[in-house]
């Protein structure tokens, strides 16, 4: 029987709180931790997390920033904060992890498994990659800042989201949108702060590449990928705009123990684009590390 999850926050070493959906599963000393991209939030992940909440407990984080988290009054959404926010979750639990992260989700993940030494059972890395196509990223920042600050109903918000994820399936931007706004007064507004995209990329550049990010740099993504030492999957987006074929295949080259495949008919966000392959592929792949 699938696992209802619970809503449940934990304190970050900067005093926010910082929301999660928990799965227990029982007869399992097994946890998958699901990290979502930039302006998503947990919700994201509600279709794997209930298939995979059947073999294993889940977790469903939503960053600072994101979702039911917290807003930083400082704006500390660079790299470093979320990682710290990862870790201090990790550190309340006594699981065997596996990380599965799409876009930000995955750096940040390789970076803390980089940065605080990480015992994964398994990671994997959903559509990115040391090196990101210039183009995707820009198109990305600018879906950000050209996001309205506030909608009418969920109705005219799922509209919007589906200019922007024009492969995605209707219901699917519809759960989104659904989670994805929150009361302020009168109106509903998207609850991703503003603030994180003036976060994330330096302010006097448009380009929309890696060196217009102010974190984290090409060597520090390589230098983290050598250091995964579990076993890994790369998934790519058929017609990613984000993750090419070039880097995905020099990404498998460095890891030690990975599998890459490319998912047939999606972009940057496979699970809404073809969410039956992008399951299958990570099922299974997981599925055979969650019975030791």
């Amino acid at each position: 029987m699938p696992i209802s999850p619970e809503s449940r926050y934990f304190l970050t070493t900067d005093q926010l709180k910082v929301h999660y959906l928990f799965r227990k599963h029982a007869n399992s000393q097994h946890c998958c931790l699901l990290l979502h991209g930039f302006t998503n939030d947990a919700h994201i992940f509600d279709r794997l997390a209930e298939k995979l909440s059947q073999h294993c407990s889940v977790i469903a984080l939503d960053f600072r920033g994101h979702g039911n988290s917290d807003w930083d009054p400082k704006a500390n959404y660079q790299h470093e904060f979320l990682m710290s926010d990862v870790h201090t979750l990790l550190k309340q639990f006594d699981f065997h992890w596996h990380i599965i992260g799409h876009s930000l989700g995955a750096r940040v993940a390789l970076l803390a498994q980089h940065q605080y030494d990480l015992t994964l059972q398994s990671l994997t890395i959903i559509d990115t990659g040391p090196e990101v196509s210039a183009v995707g990223v820009r198109k990305i920042r600018q879906d950000a800042e050209r996001m309205p600050k506030s909608f009418e109903t969920i109705d005219a918000y799922q509209h919007h989201l589906s200019n922007i994820y024009l492969l995605s399936e209707p219901d699917l931007i519809h759960h989104m949108a659904k989670h994805g706004l929150k009361k302020d007064g009168e109106e509903l507004i998207p609850k991703t702060d503003p603030a994180f995209t003036k976060a994330l990329w330096k302010q006097d550049s448009h380009q929309g590449d890696n060196n217009d990010l102010n974190a984290p740099k090409h060597h520090d993504l390589w230098e983290s990928l050598d250091s995964v030492d579990c076993p890994s999957l790369i998934l790519r987006g058929q017609a990613s705009a984000i993750l090419s074929q070039h880097t995905a295949t020099a990404m498998q080259a460095r890891l030690k123990n990975v599998q890459l495949q490319t998912i047939p008919n999606a972009g940057h966000a496979l699970m809404l684009d073809n969410p039956e392959s992008f399951e299958h592929a990570l099922l299974h792949f997981i599925y055979p590390h969650l019975k030791s």
